[in-house]
């Protein structure tokens, strides 16, 4: 997968991991495309539902934080950062079209995502823009935190430990953090499905939750808070 990234201010290759996986999804999510290019490659009628199934399935990695790199290595032929945002290329060969009895000829799709470029703290983040929007994709790290926050929280209730220095102890992390960390214990239940769904703001992190952002104590406050609508 060539990431040709000339004269452009540096952007993490995770932040770009990121964005190319949720411009994959978005065009392994359009059949009109997919059975376009399936037919102009010689695959007939009747095989497309089978296509269909396999882009669902590479949809499903793309999603997966374990698969996703490996996904994006198999699917992804180029990637281009153009003046009008960020052009990509997949091939879906040797994966869905040789089972599907095409032969050498590889089922390519392109697709030109309009972009801009948010700053988050010291980090650039690319964000898909378009008529479409683009599949979301969860925040990771921040459902991470949030899950491992609220194992300390029922660990400290249930008296499985004593305090905050012993949480801190025993999984290896400075008190400071751990105490950093428990504020997200306390989020609106519309706060998390939203970063479970992948629909937060896309400023909206672990670092900005824990170290930026003060979170009121009423839900709908702090749903104004983070910029998560009442009804997300």
């Amino acid at each position: 997968m060539a990431l040709p990234f000339p004269g452009r201010r540096h952007v993490a290759r995770e932040t770009i991991e990121r964005t190319v996986a949720s411009a994959a999804y978005t065009m392994l999510s359009d059949e009109a495309v997919i059975a376009n290019a399936a037919l102009a490659i010689g695959l007939a009628d009747h095989q497309l539902p089978s296509l269909f199934s396999r882009a669902t399935e590479w949809m499903k990695r793309l999603r997966s934080d374990v698969e996703v790199s490996s996904a994006l290595s198999a699917l992804v032929d180029r990637v281009d950062f153009i003046d009008a945002g960020i052009r990509v290329s997949l091939k879906l060969s040797h994966s869905v079209t040789e089972e599907l009895g095409a032969n050498a000829t590889a089922l390519s799709i392109a697709r030109v995502f309009p972009m801009q470029i948010r700053r988050r703290g010291f980090e650039m983040r690319l964000v898909i823009q378009g008529n479409r929007a683009p599949a979301s994709l969860a925040d990771l790290a921040l459902i991470k935190a949030i899950a491992r926050v609220r194992l300390w929280a029922d660990d400290l209730l249930a008296g499985r430990v004593e305090s905050v220095a012993a949480i801190a102890e025993r999984d290896g992390v400075l008190p400071n953090y751990v105490r950093r960390l428990t504020r997200l214990a306390f989020l609106a239940p519309r706060i998390v499905e939203a970063v479970v769904a992948g629909h937060q703001p896309p400023e909206l992190t672990a670092e900005a939750l824990t170290e930026r952002i003060e979170l009121p104590l009423l839900w709908s406050e702090q749903r104004h808070a983070v910029g998560i609508d009442q009804s997300a």
